[in-house]
C-alpha cells in the first residue's frame, strides 16, 4: 500500500513487531495475518520470501523463518549489497526522534501520557499515585534528550557541510566518510554531547523499566495491558537507538566504513548515520555457506567477461577452498537475442563534460526525438544522472507533444516506480525516462517497449564512502580497483539495463548506446561481451533511424521463438 507523504506516521501507529506483540493475550491472534503466514511457514514445504527477510532473521538469531538446510537465492547478484545493508546500520535524525516521540510527545500523545490517564482513573490508590509521579519526573528528562539529540545533529550537519572534502551530488545531499586516523578537530566536543545522551538516556531507561515490572503485576487490576506491551516495546527501541548511536560516535571496529549524509534542504533533520562492514563474505559464510546443505544462487548477470570470479570475490567464495563443493554454470540465454534485438552505437555521438553538458544534451534530446517519433514512442531511456534526466525530460517533452507523444519522467511526474510504469504500459506511444531504480526490476513486454537507450555506462559514483573503503582495501592487495570493482559493477549493472527490452519469446526491439566509450576504450570490450549474442551494429548518428526503420520493417512477421 501507498500512503504518500503521511505513511511512515500512519504506518507506527498500526504496526506491530517482536516487542510489541501480545501474541495470544491479543484478541485477534486467531484471524492474524502475521501468526497465519508465520504457521503456513512452519509446515510448509517451500518458503518463498525475499532477501530483506532473509537477513531479518539472521539478526534475529533466525527466529523469524523456520530452520531450513537448503536455500535458493535468486537476483543473487545484490546478496552481497543487501547483506551489507541489513548487517550495518542507519540511524536517521527523525527515526531517533521518533523513539523517544513513542514515549512522550506532550501532554497528550505517547504511550507514557496514554499510562498516565489509565492510572489517574484510580487516584486512591497509592501505587497509581506514585507510578504517575515517576512519569511526570521522565517528561523534562525527555524534553532534555531531545534537545541535545538536535543539537548532536546540528553540529554534525555543521561538520558535514563544512569540511572541504565533502561531495554534494545533484540532488543537494551531502556525504562524508569519517575515518578513524583523520577524525575533524571537533570530534571529541561532539563525543561530550552525545555522552550527554548517553548517561540521561540509561536514566530514564532505568527508571522506565522498574516502572513497567511494578506495574505488569497489577496491569489487569488497572487495565492497562495493550499499553504496558507498547511502552515496553519503545523502551526497547530506545535502547537500540541509544547504543546505535554510542556505537557510531565510537567507530572501533577497524572493518567498518563509517559517514554521514544529509540533505540542504532539511539539514539537519535530514541526517542519518551509516556504517557497513567493508568485507561481508565472512558472514556469509558463517550464517550460509559453512552451515547450509546446498545454497543455489541464480541471476541473469552473475558472471563479468564469460567469468564468475567477480561475484566469488564478493560473496567470499574461492573454489580451491570449497573442496570441489563450488559449482558454477552458466546456461545459454532463452531467447533468440540476435534476431529478436538490434544494438545501435553512434560512434560520433559526443562525449560527456559533466551532468549539465549543454551540447550533448542537446544532442541527445535531438537524437532521442527523431528515434521516438519513428518507433511511435514505446521507448525507455536509461540515465545514471538525474540532473541530466531533468534536463532531457524538458526540451524532448517540448519537441515530442506536438506529434502526440508522453514523455514521463522519474522524479517530475512520480517518484513511485511502479506507478510510473503502470502509466507508461498503459499510455500507449509513451516515453519513459528513469534513473537508477529502473535499471532492473521491472518487466515491460509486448509492444509497450520496444525500444531501451541507454545515456551513459552505469559505472557508481568513486566517491561514495563504501566504495572508496573498498577500492582502497582492493589497492593494498595490489590489485587494480578499476578492473576489480569499478568495471564489473557497472558491467553488471548495464546487462540489467539491457535485460528490460527482451522479456519473451516474442519481443522484439532495438538498444542504443549513447556513450561511446564500450567502443573507444579498452574495457568497452567487456560491456559488449557481456550481452547475449544481440545484433551489434556502429553507424554515424544520421544513419540511426534509418537502419531502425529497416530492421523494424525486417524483423515484422519473422518467427523469433
Amino acid at each position: 500500500l501507498y500512503f504518500g507523504n503521511k505513511s511512515k506516521d500512519f504506518w507506527r501507529s498500526v504496526e506491530s513487531d517482536t516487542d510489541s506483540c501480545l501474541n495470544r493475550a491479543c484478541p485477534w491472534f486467531k484471524k492474524c495475518f502475521y501468526h497465519r503466514a508465520k504457521h503456513e511457514a512452519n509446515v510448509a514445504d517451500v518458503v518463498i520470501t525475499n532477501h530483506s527477510l532473509l537477513f531479518m532473521d539472521v539478526k534475529a538469531e533466525n527466529r523469524l523463518l523456520p530452520a531450513y538446510e537448503h536455500l535458493v537465492i535468486d537476483e543473487a547478484h545484490h546478496f552481497e549489497e543487501v547483506a551489507s545493508k541489513h548487517l550495518g546500520l542507519d540511524l536517521r535524525y527523525s527515526s531517533f526522534m521518533n523513539h523517544l516521540f513513542r514515549l512522550f510527545r506532550d501532554s497528550k500523545m505517547g504511550f507514557l501520557p496514554a499510562m498516565r490517564l489509565r492510572l489517574q482513573k484510580h487516584e486512591g490508590h497509592e501505587s497509581a499515585a506514585e507510578w504517575c509521579k515517576v512519569i511526570d519526573q521522565v517528561y523534562p528528562k525527555l524534553i532534555a534528550v531531545r534537545e541535545e539529540w538536535d543539537r548532536l545533529t546540528e553540529q554534525l550537519y555543521a561538520m558535514l557541510t563544512d569540511r572541504q572534502d565533502n561531495t554534494q551530488n545533484e540532488t543537494n545531499q551531502y556525504v562524508l566518510r569519517l575515518k578513524r586516523d583523520l577524525l575533524p578537530a571537533q570530534w571529541e566536543t561532539l563525543q561530550v554531547v552525545e555522552d550527554n545522551i548517553y548517561v540521561e538516556l540509561t536514566g530514564i531507561l532505568k527508571k522506565l523499566d522498574k516502572l513497567i515490572l511494578d506495574i505488569k503485576e497489577d496491569s489487569e487490576e488497572f487495565n492497562v495491558q495493550s499499553v504496558i506491551t507498547d511502552l515496553s516495546g519503545a523502551v526497547k527501541d530506545v535502547y537500540r537507538a541509544r547504543d546505535d548511536l554510542r556505537y557510531f560516535m565510537k567507530m572501533s571496529d577497524e572493518q567498518v566504513v563509517y559517514w554521514l549524509e544529509a540533505n540542504s534542504n532539511y539539514k539537519n533533520k535530514s541526517l542519518q548515520l551509516m556504517c557497513v562492514p567493508l568485507d561481508v563474505s565472512p558472514m556469509l559464510q558463517h550464517h550460509f555457506f559453512d552451515v547450509k546443505e546446498s545454497v543455489v544462487m541464480t541471476s541473469a548477470t552473475l558472471s563479468v567477461d564469460q567469468s564468475f570470479q567477480y561475484t566469488c570475490d564478493q560473496l567470499g567464495l574461492e573454489p580451491s577452498q570449497q573442496l570441489g563443493k563450488l559449482k558454477t554454470v552458466k546456461l545459454p540465454p532463452a531467447f533468440n537475442y540476435r534476431k529478436q534485438a538490434l544494438v545501435c552505437i553512434p560512434r560520433d555521438f559526443p562525449t560527456v563534460k559533466g551532468n549539465g553538458d549543454t551540447f550533448f544534451i542537446e544532442k541527445l534530446i535531438e537524437s532521442l526525438r527523431d528515434v521516438a517519433i519513428q518507433t511511435k514512442g514505446n521507448m525507455l531511456v536509461l540515465f545514471t544522472s538525474y540532473r541530466m534526466l531533468k534536463l532531457t525530460h524538458e526540451g524532448l517533452a517540448a519537441q515530442l507533444s506536438s506529434q502526440g507523444i508522453q514523455v514521463l519522467g522519474q522524479g517530475i511526474d512520480s517518484n513511485n516506480r511502479s506507478k510510473l510504469t503502470r502509466m507508461f504500459k498503459e499510455g500507449k506511444g509513451t516515453v519513459l525516462l528513469g534513473t537508477s531504480s529502473f535499471w532492473e526490476g521491472i518487466d515491460i513486454p509486448g509492444e509497450a517497449l520496444s525500444c531501451l537507450a541507454i545515456v551513459r555506462l552505469p559505472f557508481h559514483p568513486p566517491t561514495h564512502p563504501l566504495i572508496e573503503a573498498k577500492c582502497e582495501m582492493i589497492t593494498k592487495q595490489k590489485k587494480n580497483p578499476f578492473m576489480s570493482l569499478s568495471l564489473p559493477q557497472a558491467v553488471i549493472r548495464f546487462k540489467q539495463g539491457f535485460g528490460r527490452l527482451v522479456r519473451t519469446a516474442s519481443d522484439k526491439g532495438i538498444v542504443i548506446i549513447y556513450d561511446t566509450r564500450v567502443i573507444d576504450t579498452r574495457y568497452g570490450k567487456f560491456f559488449i561481451y557481456s550481452l547475449p549474442g544481440p545484433k551489434i551494429e556502429h553507424m554515424a548518428t544520421e544513419q540511426m533511424v534509418p537502419r531502425i526503420r529497416d530492421w523494424m520493417d525486417n524483423v515484422e512477421g519473422v518467427e523469433t521463438g
